[in-house]
């Protein structure tokens, strides 16, 4: 997102954060109101647009098309489909719902994060260190881990994450009203 100073032909002068302008060309650009009202955290949304970063390089603290780590690839879907979630997933795991999954997978959902790490025991606090989402299909879900890609929890699928399932914590859905902010209902950028 950029500020937009004026329309020149068929190109926007923009001015970056740091104060630098440059120019974008209008016809590849869209404006936020426009951008923000197109905006629908459907499953079916959220799925599409993960898919749109697969092959992504992991890139610890990313949040762009540069790169992402496990967080900010989930902070990413989410704002692209017009939701804002903390930034890490030890803070992502305290909203929505939990989805319970004590009895196998048949109650998620695709857009339900699903967290990982180590279980509190003995004096020690709950670690959380991995995050992805669920997409359905073969019991699958899409993550940054080395790169952003689709793993699954079958143990007959060729894309099984044995070690993530290992570390499985639980799973949580996040609906608008879960959200630290839901652009489409805040000035946040205007």
């Amino acid at each position: 997102m950029l500020a937009l100073k004026e329309k020149s032909g068929d190109y926007y002068k923009v001015s970056f954060p740091d104060g630098r302008e440059g120019y974008v060309p209008a016809a590849e650009s869209i404006k936020y109101a426009e951008w923000v009202a197109s905006r629908q955290p459907s499953s079916d949304n959220l799925v599409s647009t993960s898919k749109q970063l697969l092959g992504l390089p992991y890139l610890w603290g990313g949040t762009s098309f540069k790169g992402v780590d496990c967080s900010g690839f989930t902070k990413t879907v989410y704002f692209m489909n017009g939701l804002v979630l903390p930034r890490d997933a030890s803070q992502q795991i305290h909203m929505g719902e939990l989805v319970d999954t004590s009895k196998g997978w048949s109650n998620l959902q695709p857009g339900d994060l699903l967290f990982f790490g180590v279980p509190a025991k003995e004096g020690k606090s709950e670690r959380v260190v991995h995050v992805g989402m669920w997409i359905g299909g073969d019991q699958e879900f899409i993550h940054s881990a080395g790169r952003v890609k689709i793993s699954s929890m079958n143990p007959e699928a060729a894309n099984y994450d044995e070690s993530e399932l290992k570390r499985f914590l639980r799973a949580k859905r996040i609906t608008p009203e879960d959200a630290v902010v839901d652009l489409r209902k805040t000035a946040l950028y205007q």
